[in-house]
């Protein structure tokens, strides 16, 4: 059985590996490319997120700000929203759906006729003539 795009889990960096990100990136934000500051708060951030196929390597990493990073990650073209749209598409592609809400829709037992009787779907009777 094959694994779920998104079920790669984070694993947290250690300070020596934190240290090397750092200094690979030459001490500049990944998002922003503006120089990271000493005693900046920052954060290692995922440059392809984990739920779009990305992995935990330190090449698919790099420090950001936390303002960048949370910009990145919850803006409104950021990744989680990116991330939705991708599950849903993927969810439409295997066929599965949201049951419908409304009395007399594809998912209901009634079906509602132009006409504006009111017909059970299983045995074609009508239920309820329009006045």
């Amino acid at each position: 059985m094959s694994e779920d795009v998104g079920s790669t889990p984070r694993k947290a960096l250690t300070p020596t590996q934190r240290l090397k990100l750092f200094e690979s990136w030459h001490g500049c934000c990944c998002i922003c490319e503006r120089k990271i500051q000493a005693g900046e708060a920052w954060i290692d951030e995922h440059i392809r997120p984990l739920a779009m196929g990305g992995t935990n390597e330190l090449d698919n990493r790099g420090p950001a700000h936390k303002a960048c990073a949370d910009a990145k990650t919850h803006g409104k073209d950021g990744d989680l929203a990116r991330i939705a749209k991708a599950k849903r598409i993927k969810m439409r592609h295997v066929g599965i759906r949201k049951p419908s809400k409304f009395p007399t829709s594809r998912d209901s037992r009634f079906k509602q006729k132009i006409n504006g009787d009111l017909v059970d779907r299983r045995t074609g009777e009508v239920i309820r003539r329009a006045k």
